[in-house]
């Protein structure tokens, strides 16, 4: 063997290892987004109830970014563990998402509310919900030919602001309606929205 060749050494142990210690570090986070505002939470506080290092969550967790694509991507498979596929690539399967993600949410609330929570700032919007966005604008245009940019970009918005998990949160925990009821609203509200434009009744100038 060439003396220069580098030796590449997987160990599965401490692959798995270093996925325990990012889920406690998780755990944590949604644990403290319980009682504490997002911009409240200090990287101290989440070592403590991970019990690891703050060194320790900075090499997992580097950023706010960082945390925001680990509660996300935990959100998305736990969802899919009760149906939910946050793929679409029309404005019907768009609708249909928002009721199963709906549903999703209240399966598993913590997570939920943590995702909610931790993406509320749309300057530190994490990969996953701007991709969501720009999967949203994608089948407006695709809907609405005729429209401009921004007449696009107003309905995908609106659409969007409809089917958030920000919505979620706020029907549960401000109206005390729940996914299961809020679900069916939300895609209510899509639907004719959607109509609303096709009629050409959208106001914007």
């Amino acid at each position: 063997m060439d003396e220069n060749t580098t030796r590449t050494y997987v160990s599965p142990l401490r692959d798995e290892q270093a996925r325990q210690t990012q889920e406690r570090i998780l755990d944590g986070v949604t644990e403290l987004l319980r009682d504490h505002r997002a911009d409240e939470i200090t990287t101290r506080q989440i070592a403590d109830r991970a019990g690891v290092s703050a060194p320790t969550v900075y090499r997992h967790f580097p950023d706010r970014a960082a945390l925001i694509e680990g509660v996300a991507a935990r959100l998305t498979e736990l969802g899919r563990t009760v149906g939910h596929d946050p793929s679409f690539t029309d404005l019907g399967g768009a609708a249909d998402d928002i009721q199963s993600m709906f549903r999703a949410a209240d399966t598993h609330p913590v997570e939920a509310t943590a995702d909610a929570l931790l993406n509320a700032d749309p300057r530190r919007y994490g990969t996953a919900t701007r991709e969501r966005s720009e999967d949203l604008r994608a089948a407006v245009a695709a809907a609405f030919p005729a429209m401009d940019d921004h007449e696009v970009t107003c309905l995908a918005g609106l659409l969007r602001c409809i089917g958030s998990s920000q919505t979620w949160l706020r029907m549960r925990e401000e109206f005390g309606v729940d996914g299961a009821q809020s679900g069916p609203l939300m895609v209510w509200a899509f639907e004719t929205l959607v109509a609303e434009a096709r009629r050409g009744t959208m106001p914007v100038g």
